[in-house]
């Protein structure tokens, strides 16, 4: 401890070599949020297996150690007393061999863990709560203690982390308490409304915690932001406990609402209808709470329960509201038109500061096809987007030549009316102002500022093919949905929204004209509501990897949400900064909001897609763990889809268990309702396996096929395979002429030209010079691309290679203006490795001038992602670390870079290449069995290469039977 705070970091971590074994000074065991050692950069490694885990988790929070009659009871609890303790000394001594001979664990009959050899999150965290360090407690805290680990046999171990998630979480949550309240006291500032937001995260069912953090967005100025809180915790307190908020939030929410001004507009509203009594939540309809915040608020629940008959007037208005059909009996064309209105309404409504209403295309995309008019079907749709309430009604002609509106909110639990509204007016327009006036002085809110006409439509035929566009669009036919979103822009040319899922369908179906239909969407952004113009804004700027995307999904997220296009795209911006954290954190979001809507078979499912880009954040953080237990998620939830699996074959792949993947894909066969091909597949797994002779053979015969980019695809893993084989005459020959190794060449014109292959084979074979002019050629193409965020991440990507081509032959001076040129450059995109990669550069530059120590710290600066974000800075780190001596630190990053793909920005460097620098390595550590596994597959991997890599195929071989150095 240093004057009160205590060191937020593990003392002395490890790293693991390819066994598993770890060696001293790299690693640190990781409690809060799952079990799991993690490297000091905070990359994934090899895990020893679950209950070597759990006992150091024991030990690591029993700082005084435990006693082996403890711990026996804990880990193995089947009374049979000899082979327990066998079992604990066991474990006890492989946890020695695997940190490489230290003794990690110490004691004899009372056993704790060494902080010498071995810190953990959770130890520090309790000598920050000693020292009263709550800063230290709020930044050491990421999760409930060892959340979602389980030892299936071991009854005892799961009360003692329940025992011990509810103390921690207790402790943890008081701390930020006292750490927000300071920051509050300490004057105005977003630093105590960061902390507030936190504990309405770890505790939403706390009154406390949402009055505080209500009343610190009120004094941020975001009214708004306060109220529409007050609505989430209440939904969240009538689905978990069937309970009203206490009284802390109530006042709030009424000093709030008597700070907004009374709406200039004057509406003349029906009487309000009796209240329905609040019932039960249907258990089907319920969401689990993490366990932390059931047992941290169950003193709370007596409170809540008392407050509930006690329950203001206001404090159950704001529930997630849908529209509904609203019948327009003033038209000849009540169908049509009332469709419109119904539209109208909602997107009225949605511009109401502080209430949620679901959009109307939401509740088009639950409806299946020709459903859409039998009774009941909007309700349902309405129930499963998680709406509490719907607004039903008709428009009538007045006597005096006007119109009435009629509207009714209905409880859709109960089915009771909560309130009904009229108003009468000149026109439809007019008519929607007005009961938006109406219903939000019900609420206590602010009638929005502009009238509807300014962002809507008002021709039911724009609105009828924009409505059939829709439900074509969520049943992926967006060849008809680009039609119909093309016809009702014709009909009225200022429909935003209809401008938006046109571009959406010419991404798919017409390339060609996405950046015109892109353009034209973003100029009419402000027409659309708040929500959809932050949604089209975000959506059209991720498309061109605008750094600027990232802001209306931010406001998106945080004023919306309950909504889930706001944390997919969240989700998806943050995964392609390289957030991944942020990332996973949107897309459990957009499960746990979707998981009701997706139940259904015929309806989208967001929570899939939600659940697959989640899976592929996990994979390129290198926790495939953490990728399974998404899959298992998954198919729970959707038990009988092909899709799980499919992912499930990928991973596979990467832990190189090939059988399970084979079995996997075979499942998804079953299951698929159409057909699917899995040769791309197959052979990617191939190369992963080292099967090259089976790709040689798949590629052989596909290179023949009609069908163009079956021809491409074939002939690029081809490429790959043949450059993993060392044999890059053959490589370049195919790639320039087509000619195919052992067999006829092609015919000219078969393919498109392949610069980016010519480039690397000219880089492997010592050509740098060519290398970097072929480099800069394709530098110069991708500054031609129009979109800037493109434009930025090709031109830095490609220079970056042609920056390691000019280091490679010793131009320096060239290297470092390229490192300055990207530096500026990579910004400019929001794909997080492009502003990263002059790091790599210039640690290319430390390593030639022998300054290995900066040259690791700047190659780490470079990453994006161990497995899939460029493989050449984990090879490159892996060479400065054996330079210093550093042998097992290089184990991590080369076994992550070999868990990644085949592509992409694994490209670069070959898989034979990663296993013989991986080889090295052991060797370094005096692992010689793990070396001659490296070294055999690349003795096989090259045993048909080019000349020019003979000496060292001849070192591999003799490194593979024992031999060599």
């Amino acid at each position: 401890m240093d004057g009160g705070k205590v060191r937020i970091s593990c003392q002395q971590p490890f790293i693991p070599n390819q066994r598993g074994i770890i060696a001293p000074n790299t690693l640190c065991l990781r409690t809060f949020g799952g079990l799991w050692i993690e490297g000091s950069a905070g990359q994934a490694v090899p895990q020893p297996p679950p209950r070597r885990l759990a006992l150091l988790a024991l030990l690591a929070a029993a700082p005084r150690g435990l006693s082996r009659e403890r711990l026996l009871g804990i880990l193995w609890p089947d009374g049979n007393e000899d082979r327990g303790r066998h079992a604990l000394a066991q474990s006890v001594y492989s946890l020695k061999r695997d940190f490489g001979n230290v003794a990690v664990i110490a004691g004899v009959s009372e056993l704790r863990l060494d902080p010498a050899a071995l810190g953990s999150d959770v130890a520090q965290l309790l000598l920050a709560l000693q020292a009263g360090d709550h800063e230290g407690v709020a930044r050491l805290y990421a999760g409930p203690f060892l959340d979602g680990f389980y030892l299936s046999d071991a009854p005892e171990f799961e009360r003692w982390v329940e025992e011990e998630r509810a103390r921690l979480s207790a402790s943890a949550i008081h701390a930020i308490g006292q750490l927000a309240a300071s920051r509050e006291r300490a004057g105005p500032g977003a630093e105590a409304l960061t902390w507030w937001r936190r504990l309405t995260e770890l505790d939403p069912l706390r009154g406390r915690f949402a009055a505080a953090y209500m009343s610190a967005l009120a004094a941020a100025g975001d009214r708004a932001g306060a109220l529409g809180h007050a609505r989430v915790h209440e939904a969240a307190l009538r689905r978990e406990l069937d309970s009203a908020p206490e009284s802390e939030v109530t006042r709030v929410v009424e000093r709030l609402r008597r700070e907004v001004e009374p709406s200039a507009q004057a509406v003349t509203a029906a009487p309000a209808l009796p209240q329905a009594v609040p019932s039960v939540v249907s258990p089907a309809r319920r969401r689990s709470v993490p366990a932390i915040a059931i047992v941290s608020s169950l003193l709370a629940i007596a409170a809540f329960l008392a407050w509930r008959s006690a329950q203001s007037p206001g404090a159950a208005d704001l529930l997630p509201l849908a529209v509904g059909a609203v019948r327009d009996g003033a038209s000849p064309d009540s169908a049509g038109s009332g469709a419109v209105l119904t539209d109208m309404l909602a997107t009225s409504l949605a511009r109401i500061p502080g209430l949620q209403v679901f959009a109307n295309s939401r509740l088009l995309e639950l409806i299946p096809r020709g459903m859409n008019i039998v009774p009941g079907t909007l309700p349902e749709a309405a129930r499963r987007a998680g709406a509490r309430e719907i607004i039903e009604g008709e428009l009538t002609s007045a006597p005096d030549g006007g119109l009435r509106l009629e509207l009714r909110r209905i409880d859709l639990v109960t089915g009771a009316v909560r309130r009904g509204y009229s108003v009468r007016a000149r026109d439809r327009y007019a008519a929607v102002d007005s009961a938006t006036a109406a219903i939000a002085a019900g609420f206590g809110l602010s009638a929005p500022t502009g009238p509807i006409a300014a962002v809507s439509t008002g021709s039911p035929v724009a609105y009828r093919m924009y409505e059939e566009g829709l439900r074509a669009f969520y049943q992926y036919d967006f060849a008809a949905a680009y039609r119909l979103m093309q016809a009702a822009q014709q009909e009225d040319s200022t429909f935003a929204m209809a401008a938006y899922y046109a571009w959406r369908s010419a991404l798919m179906v017409d390339p060609g004209s996405e950046p015109v239909m892109r353009e034209r969407a973003r100029h009419l952004a402000p027409r659309a509501p708040d929500r959809e113009r932050l949604l089209i804004l975000g959506m059209t700027a991720m498309q061109v990897e605008d750094p600027a995307a990232l802001a209306p999904a931010e406001s998106l997220a945080i004023r919306y949400p309950a909504d889930p296009d706001g944390q997919a795209l969240y989700g998806q911006i943050q995964q392609a900064r390289g957030d991944f954290r942020s990332a996973v954190a949107a897309f459990n979001r957009g499960v746990s909001l979707d998981s009701a809507a997706s139940m259904s078979g015929d309806a989208v499912c967001r929570a899939c897609e939600n659940f697959h880009q989640l899976i592929w954040v996990y994979m390129a953080w290198d926790s495939l763990p953490a990728a399974e237990r998404a899959v298992r998620a998954w198919e729970r939830f959707r038990p009988n889809a092909p899709e799980p699996l499919s992912m499930l074959a990928q991973i596979r792949w990467r832990q190189e268990r090939w059988a399970e993947a084979d079995s996997a894909l075979q499942r998804v066969g079953v299951l698929s309702t159409g057909p699917r091909d899995y040769q791309e597949a197959r052979a990617r797994a191939a190369i992963l396996r080292g099967a090259y002779d089976e790709v040689g053979q798949a590629a052989t015969a596909a290179l023949r096929e009609p069908d163009r980019n079956r021809r491409s695809e074939a002939r690029w893993l081809w490429l790959i395979a043949l450059r993993n084989q060392g044999r890059l005459r053959e490589a370049m020959a195919l790639a320039r002429e087509g000619r195919v190794p052992g067999a006829e060449p092609l015919a000219r014109g078969a393919f498109d030209a392949d610069g980016i292959t010519a480039a690397i084979v000219a880089f492997e074979s010592g050509d740098y010079p060519e290398a970097a002019r072929a480099y800069r050629a394709l530098a110069a193409a991708a500054g031609e691309i129009e979109a800037p965020g493109h434009r930025a991440r090709g031109v830095t990507w490609n220079l970056t290679h042609a920056g390691a081509a000019y280091a490679a032959g010793g131009d320096t001076a060239t290297v470092r203006r390229l490192a300055d040129s990207i530096e500026i450059i990579g910004p400019q995109s929001l794909f997080g490795r492009s502003a990263r990669l002059h790091y790599f550069l210039r640690g290319l530059l430390l390593a030639a001038a022998g300054r290995h120590a900066e040259a690791v710290d700047a190659y780490r600066r470079a990453v994006l992602s161990w497995t899939d974000g460029y493989t050449r800075i984990n090879y490159e780190l892996a060479r400065s670390l054996m330079a210093l001596g550093r042998a097992p630190e290089a184990v991590a990053p080369l076994q992550a870079a070999l868990h990644g793909g085949v592509d992409g920005s694994n490209l670069y460097v070959t898989r034979t290449e990663l296993h013989e620098l991986l080889a090295q390595v052991f060797v370094a550590m005096g692992q010689r069995e793990d070396a001659r596994r490296e070294y055999a597959e690349v003795a096989r991997a090259w045993e048909h290469a080019d000349a020019r890599f003979r000496v060292r195929r001849d070192l591999a071989v003799a490194g593979a039977a024992g031999s060599g150095r």
